[in-house]
């Protein structure tokens, strides 16, 4: 796999031929993809700084939006991006994960590109997701408490 700082870099050159429709597309002004996407899909359950404190936090589940700006420290001062990639992706069953109560995001994230019928991607609409996954990994990393 990629160092995270790779990753950071082709997905800062990503947003601009990547973007999705009017409604869903990231300011002009801001060049942190990973950041934008965390704001308008997962700070509803996990809260603005990602602990685990959003409006919805409790409401979807029992046990409220967990806290994710400790998943380096719970795993012996290391950001656990392979795991945290699966979670957010979603779409192959982690048997160790339990009861699934966010979003599918790799399923959520391919209907909003096929309902977008427009957009050509060269690469296709795997990469789509990919990126969109890999940017919200890359914002968890940076979160993370010291």
């Amino acid at each position: 796999m990629l160092p995270i700082r790779i990753l950071a870099l082709l997905l800062a050159i990503a947003p601009p031929v990547l973007h999705g429709s009017a409604s869903a597309q990231m300011p002009s002004s801001s060049a942190d993809f990973g950041r934008f996407l965390y704001q308008s899909n997962c700070a509803v359950c996990h809260g603005m700084g990602g602990k685990g404190d959003g409006p919805l936090a409790g409401k979807v589940d029992t046990r409220g939006g967990a806290d994710l700006t400790t998943l380096a420290k719970a795993n012996n001062g290391v950001f656990p991006l392979e795991r945290v990639y699966q979670v957010i992706d979603g779409r192959e069953e982690i048997l160790l994960h339990g009861r699934r109560d966010m979003p599918v995001w790799g399923t959520t994230f391919l209907e909003r590109i096929a309902s977008e019928g427009t957009i050509e991607l060269p690469w296709g609409r795997e990469f789509y997701v990919r990126v969109r996954v890999l940017a919200l990994v890359d914002y968890l990393s940076r979160i993370q408490q010291r």
